[in-house]
């Protein structure tokens, strides 16, 4: 990829780095829509949702994600992250007779032994349709009353710190990347952010139990951590997550950690109803995310992909930030080989 030359140059390369900053979801189940997408916009990666599994069934699921990293090697020369998310339990998007896991709490009362297998046996499926990144495990503590329900293996950090890592090693074991989620911890939010901003009401101690399990896995190189959208004022962080510079600095400066670093989708109530998603792209890579998902809708596709261009040609986001951060795509994409 280009990063110098003249002004016209500058932003063709420009058209094509914005693309690498982003994760994309589309509308429906017509294999046309995704196929666009990497051909606009060249993107690090595409989530699949339940509303684009295909008449067909898994078959036909197979036959296009295939399809789509077929061509995404011919437009791009590099690999998508073909991400699902699938958590098991009330997040998973496949349905029967694909297997499915059972919610966190259930998995719980388990042993980390059946955790693995169950894990390992869903990631061997989800490699065989092709996809390559299970946005997953949730490492958020189980707090009373949260929104977050069934989504926690526990409140005891220890318990699902041993948990989380046993599903993350499954999914190791037959080639698919896993992504922890919600960092720094979501399980105390007031609200649910698919609809509003939540806050966290913690202080520094008490943060520390909830930054247990991330700890761990980073400890056992998970490849990417998504961030939440919500403020954390106790520790000093009056901005979410999403758009905080303390709290990816959090990850790479004091926990040493060297993947991804995602937000959550920017179409969650949480940042669309509090600014413009192209605006919000922007401040979330120079916050320190190396890529944004926008799940859905084409129009707000457009939106940030624009806004990432301008920043780029502008050198708002720097070049150099720029090269960092497809450094670590590439390392991450190198690992689906090993």
């Amino acid at each position: 990829m280009s990063f110098s030359g003249d002004k016209n140059s500058k932003a063709k390369a420009a058209m094509k780095q914005a693309g690498s900053l982003m994760i994309l979801g589309w509308e429906g189940t017509d294999l046309a829509e995704p196929l666009s997408l990497i051909e606009k916009y060249r993107p690090a990666g595409l989530i699949f949702f339940k509303r684009n599994y295909p008449p067909g069934g898994g078959e036909e699921l197979r036959l296009q994600l295939r399809t789509l990293q077929a061509r995404a090697l011919e437009v791009m020369e590099r690999p998508l992250l073909l991400a699902i998310d699938n958590e098991g339990g009330t997040v998973r998007r496949l349905p029967e007779p694909h297997l499915q896991l059972p919610s966190a709490s259930e998995a719980r009362e388990l042993s980390l032994g059946d955790v693995f297998e169950l894990s390992l046996n869903s990631a061997r499926e989800l490699n065989r349709l092709g996809f390559n990144l299970n946005l997953a495990p949730v490492a958020d503590l189980e707090v009373a009353g949260s929104f977050m329900g069934t989504r926690c293996y526990s409140g005891d950090p220890l318990e699902v710190a041993a948990c989380v890592k046993v599903f993350v090693e499954g999914f190791r074991a037959a080639g698919v990347l896993c992504c922890a989620k919600h960092f720094p911890g979501l399980g105390a939010a007031n609200k649910d952010p698919h609809n509003d901003l939540p806050t966290v009401s913690l202080d520094k101690k008490q943060m520390q139990n909830h930054l247990k399990p991330f700890r761990e896995l980073i400890q056992i190189n998970i490849p990417m951590v998504m961030t939440s959208h919500c403020r954390y004022p106790g520790v000093g962080v009056d901005a979410p997550a999403t758009f905080a510079p303390e709290i990816p600095a959090l990850l790479r400066r004091e926990m040493n950690f060297e993947g991804l670093v995602l937000t959550d989708d920017l179409e969650m109530g949480a940042v669309s109803n509090e600014m413009d998603l192209g605006e919000a792209a922007v401040k979330a890579i120079l916050a320190g995310h190396d890529a944004v998902l926008v799940c859905r809708k084409a129009e707000l596709i457009e939106k940030v992909h624009q806004a990432l261009v301008d920043a780029l040609i502008s050198q708002v986001i720097k070049t150099s930030q720029f090269i960092d951060i497809y450094g670590r795509l590439c390392s991450a994409l190198d690992g689906l080989g090993s």
